[in-house]
């Protein structure tokens, strides 16, 4: 099973150069501190994000995040959370993305940047 379905990760749309994804954050997603894990948050605004980037790719094309920052504004416990994220500026090397996660009252919750660099496969070998 893929990590992020391990995670609870769903897809809700996908176009061009844009994704959101959403994820129900629940007790299995807690830190020691009770609330959802960092690594979480990051997990799913990576994924998001990274989509993001494939969607604007030709078929059998794909990304490696190269960077990614973070910022976390609020602690999440349980409830549904959105990222969306969307390609800024893509060269021929590289795609610079955004992204940000939101709780189900609409209160962003984290925002990342993130630069990909470009692969000519999905899959590295």
């Amino acid at each position: 099973m893929e990590f992020t379905q391990q995670l609870g990760v769903r897809e809700l749309r996908v176009e061009e150069g844009e994704v959101e994804l959403e994820l129900d954050a629940n007790q299995s997603h807690w830190s020691t501190a009770e609330r959802a894990h960092g690594g979480v948050l990051f997990s799913l605004l990576d994924t998001a994000l990274g989509r993001a980037v494939v969607s604007s790719l030709p078929e059998g094309r794909g990304c490696a995040t190269l960077e990614c920052k973070i910022n976390f504004f609020r602690p999440v416990t349980e409830g549904r959370l959105t990222a969306k994220a969307k390609v800024v500026i893509k060269t021929r090397h590289t795609a610079y993305t955004e992204g940000a996660i939101y709780d189900q009252e609409d209160r962003m919750v984290a925002r990342a940047t993130a630069t990909f660099f470009l692969t000519e496969t999905r899959i590295l070998k």
